[in-house]
């Protein structure tokens, strides 16, 4: 389960494929009656997995039943099985979710492409606040399932390594650029640290920060801890 997509692709993938969900058939690409139940099919899993993230992130992974996501869902429990065959189908659907977020990932690119460091860091900073403020909840969500199954604290570890992976590789991006003395893999640490998504949490929903405030206080801290004479932008202090 990796959060960034492009470094591991297809890591843990294990959600059962799609064909297997509300009798979609095997009619010819592209005719109507094809493109009609698929239109049905992907609603149907929409309402089941925005269903499972509610009771997931509210009753904890281990106490939902897939019974109440079918309930909560208002589909009946022989489709949740049908179309993802156990709550670790529902988990991996759910990651996918995360991992696949165009704005996060193409903003991560650029930042890896820029040839301003200043710019690149800016960049990653507004990467990394739409991965977590479209995804945080769900990385809640494995870390509480990694408790109770092992095959999702596998994974975890997986996403973990990968995530390091993306953030190393954008410390040695950075190399020429980092302040006197720093390594990059000081720079890393200090990545990973001001990345972690629970440290995001902890802001947003602890101490009441909107997003904006932690995406500036983000840009200036990394401008500040990594960079060899950075311009600092001129951004108002997170209100207490």
């Amino acid at each position: 389960m990796e959060w960034y997509s492009h470094v591991v692709p297809g890591v843990n993938d294990r959600r059962p494929p799609e064909s297997a969900s509300v009798g979609e058939s095997r009619e010819t690409s592209g005719s109507p009656r094809l493109t009609l139940r698929a239109e049905r099919a992907a609603v149907t899993r929409r309402r089941i997995e925005s269903a499972a993230r509610v009771l997931f992130a509210r009753d904890g992974y281990g106490a939902t039943t897939l019974k109440q996501i079918a309930a909560e869902a208002g589909v009946a429990v022989q489709t949740v099985y049908a179309v993802y065959r156990s709550k670790l189908g529902i988990l991996d659907a759910l990651r996918e979710e995360a991992v696949n977020q165009p704005e996060a990932n193409s903003l991560f690119r650029q930042a890896m492409s820029d040839p301003s460091p200043v710019r690149a860091v800016e960049l990653f900073a507004r990467s990394i606040r739409a991965r977590w403020e479209s995804a945080g909840d769900i990385v809640a969500i494995h870390r509480d399932a990694a408790t109770a199954d092992r095959l999702v604290r596998e994974g975890m570890e997986e996403a973990e390594g990968a995530r390091r992976s993306g953030i190393a590789a954008f410390a040695r991006w950075l190399e020429p650029a980092l302040r006197e003395g720093l390594t990059p893999g000081q720079a890393t640490a200090i990545l990973d640290g001001m990345t972690l998504p629970a440290l995001y949490v902890e802001l947003t929903e602890v101490h009441g920060w909107g997003s904006d405030e932690y995406q500036e206080w983000l840009t200036r801290i990394l401008l500040r801890d990594l960079l060899d004479e950075p311009e600092l932008p001129r951004t108002s202090p997170p209100r207490k």
